[in-house]
């Protein structure tokens, strides 16, 4: 019984004859025109077999209520009236588990020490933004050690003046200017 139910309510117009209706002529007269338009509306609102379907808005904020349906109390409040909103989808808030970090880890795999790097501007300007800021582990995908050991470099750096503090410039390409004037 339920099943029977079921695929009544899920009983889908047909909207083939309306829109050959309005692609197959185009109005003589403004009368026949809305009259046209009336009809159009009605085979949208009618299904072929001749029940009523309700077409909801996908525009509306809201949810729609369909007739002739039964509506629980709780339905009407405004919470279940409203139609919810998907979240974004984010960046994973926390770094990789040690066994991934310890494979993506290039630090790791090659056995080098991040802050032995610190005079090496080209190793730790993949992991500042272009602000200036370290990315975090969920960014780089480094170790808990080695993320702590390339923000140490990375500080030491830009107070040694080899990376810029406030910006990432790529300061291994010559501008144009400078070739020019040499």
């Amino acid at each position: 019984m339920l099943a029977c139910l079921r695929s009544i309510a899920r009983s889908k117009p047909t909207f083939r004859g309306a829109f050959a209706a309005l692609s197959s002529s185009a109005p003589s007269s403004p009368d026949t025109g809305s009259l046209e338009l009336q009809e159009l509306g009605q085979t949208l609102i009618e299904g072929e077999s001749g029940t009523t379907t309700y077409i909801p808005n996908p525009n509306s904020p809201y949810r729609a209520f369909v007739p002739n349906q039964f509506i629980q109390p709780h339905r009407l409040a405004y919470k279940s009236v409203i139609k919810q909103r998907g979240r974004p989808p984010t960046r994973a808030q926390v770094g990789p588990s040690r066994r991934e970090a310890q494979y993506k880890d290039p630090f790791y795999r090659l056995g080098v020490d991040p802050l032995k790097q610190a005079m090496n501007p080209a190793m730790l300007i993949p992991f500042v933004s272009e602000m200036g800021k370290v990315y975090g582990r969920n960014v780089t995908g480094l170790t808990k050690k080695n993320q702590r050991r390339v923000g140490k470099a990375i500080r030491r750096a830009k107070m040694m003046g080899i990376i810029p503090i406030l910006s990432k410039r790529n300061i291994f390409q010559l501008s144009h200017s400078n070739i020019s004037k040499k």
